[in-house]
């Protein structure tokens, strides 16, 4: 089999699961307790604190170590349900479920919520997030990268667009920002600092580290830690309790250094695995690569995510069939592939109804070969020429 679903998890950089059993046997103190265990646990949790900091370029004292990205998500998210009333959030409609679903939680409770719609492109316009600021905008969430297009956010743009209007005395108070860097980190140039966002949330399995462990920047750029609703031991800062994952998160760290010191490598490798994809999509006058916008800016796309479609064969009959011929990939979100399909994201990114419905999502890594995409990539249009035929 051909693992090319790298955006839903990545397998585990073998180096990193090594380290990580060590620790786990060695080092298995409560970072809480004060004897020399819990001291030992302790000084690799704030090292591995350190090493996160510097990758993600922040100070030690803003980042927080959590169960994954939809925990981070969740924990900005939920810390505004503490106010004494509901106010308004501004978010786009692309949003991956970890902050789309924290968003109608808000709504619920009477939150008010504008989210904002790209263009057909996909990307989302600082202007039009400004557009939708209101005096009682209290958080601004929009995603670093999409995690079914690859379409790179300009985030940097829509949060000095969003400090511009808090400046110009438009908004009551200092306005949260929040992105999901969950699909960025370890992949693409990433300091919270220089984007100018409040938080930013990222998932250790993405970038080849373990599961169940994440990270959530929060008191970046100036801002203020966000007020947690539970509570528990005070751990992290009393951001969030419970008895930290240490060998976790000395795995986390060193997957995230290690990815630090492949970046542009890898991102070039990357970029030269699409190139090959996409040649061979242009023998194919019924394939589409997803939004039509990718082919003229790859820049404004990452190059380890690629949605494509096969109107009007059905994505999840294509998924199968190269499930069958030995690749691995999928028709979207894996947080949503085993529901009702969701076409949300690719619909609010301009594209069609029919071809988000046929739509499939090729997602490459480090470890994936030159060999395996031009197999994959001959194998892709053999497989589509035949359900053509069938499915007309």
């Amino acid at each position: 089999m051909v693992y090319l679903d790298w955006a839903a998890t990545s397998p585990i950089d073998p180096d990193v699961a090594g380290y990580m059993r060590d620790v786990s046997i060695e080092n298995f103190g409560n970072p809480s307790s004060i004897h020399s265990f819990g001291e030992k646990a302790k000084t690799l949790l704030e090292d591995s604190r350190a090493v996160c900091a510097s990758v993600l370029g922040c100070s030690p004292q803003a980042v927080f170590f959590t169960s994954g990205g939809s925990e981070s998500n969740n924990i900005i998210f939920s810390s505004f349900l503490r106010k004494s009333r509901p106010g308004h959030i501004v978010t786009s409609a692309v949003e991956h479920s970890g902050v789309y679903e924290p968003s109608r939680i808000l709504e619920k409770f009477g939150w008010k919520v504008s989210r904002v719609g790209p263009g057909a492109s996909g990307r989302i316009d600082a202007d039009e997030v400004a557009a939708a600021l209101r005096p009682e905008t209290a958080l601004v969430s929009v995603m670093l990268v999409n995690n079914e297009t690859g379409m790179i956010q300009p985030v940097r743009e829509i949060a000095a667009a969003v400090r511009a209007f808090t400046a110009s005395g438009g908004g009551k108070a200092r306005i949260h920002i929040h992105t999901d860097a969950v699909q960025a980190a370890g992949k693409i140039p990433l300091a919270a600092d220089d984007l100018g966002v409040d938080s930013l949330s990222l998932s250790a399995h993405k970038f080849r580290g373990p599961r169940g462990v994440g990270i959530l920047v929060a008191g970046a750029a100036g801002g203020n830690k966000p007020e947690p609703l539970y509570v528990g031991g005070g751990q992290e800062d009393g951001l969030r309790p419970g008895t930290e994952n240490v060998a976790g998160v000395a795995a986390m760290a060193r997957a995230l250094d290690l990815a630090r010191a492949g970046l542009e490598k890898n991102y070039e490798r990357a970029q030269s695995l699409m190139n090959i994809l996409f040649e061979a999509m242009r023998g194919c006058d019924r394939c589409r690569v997803l939004p039509a916008d990718r082919l003229a800016n790859p820049d404004r796309y990452s190059p380890y995510i690629v949605s494509l479609a096969f109107p009007p064969v059905p994505g999840e009959v294509l998924v199968r069939v190269m499930n069958d011929k030995g690749y691995g990939i999928s028709t979207g979100s894996a947080c949503s592939a085993r529901k009702k399909r969701d076409t949300r994201v690719l619909e609010g990114s301009g594209v069609s109804p029919a071809e988000a419905f046929s739509s499939a999502r090729i997602s490459v890594g480090p470890a994936t070969s030159e060999e395996e995409i031009r197999a994959f990539a001959r194998d892709l249009m053999e497989e589509a020429a035949i359900l053509f035929k069938v499915a007309c």
